[in-house]
């Protein structure tokens, strides 16, 4: 005669994510990956050349030359380097904690629809800081945030 045994730990089974959600949280997390892909090659690609601007500097003769007109150029075709890099790390950290944000809302934590929100309302803010009012930039970020939104009620 077999004996089966049944083990009660008393815990509650979690509830179902709801498909939408799912859906949404998997193009988040495709979207996120691409982001952090992108901001890693730009940062890496930044650096690289603020390195080969800062040794050029110091050289003279022709190369010289050239790097002061290469400068010169920089500095009246855009927004000056500093505000470059500023944009480049905001927009990491805005990606990173939006993603922090989907990964809560992935385990139905209201909690990490409001990271998501914050994140993307700095990220549309610095978009238009620093490249004026992009209707692309601004459309997606605020699609998600609705869409997200109607999910609000199954996240606790």
């Amino acid at each position: 005669m077999e004996e089966t045994t049944q083990t009660n730990t008393g815990t509650a089974a979690a509830p179902a994510r709801p498909t939408f959600l799912t859906v949404l949280c998997i193009l988040s997390f495709i979207a996120a990956g691409f982001a952090v892909i992108g901001y890693v090659f730009v940062l890496t690609a930044m650096g690289a050349a603020t390195a080969i601007a800062s040794n050029m500097e110091g050289m003279s003769g022709e190369a010289g030359e050239a790097s002061a007109a290469i400068s010169a150029a920089m500095e009246h075709a855009g927004p000056g380097v500093g505000l470059t890099w500023a944009y480049i790390i905001i927009g990491f950290v805005t990606v990173l904690v939006s993603l922090f944000g989907v990964i809560k809302m992935w385990k139905l934590q209201k909690q990490g629809f409001f990271l998501y929100v914050g994140a993307n309302v700095v990220s549309i803010i610095m978009s238009i800081v620093y490249s004026g009012f992009g209707v692309m930039g601004l459309i997606f970020p605020v699609l998600f945030i609705v869409l997200y939104g109607l999910n609000l009620k199954h996240l606790k």
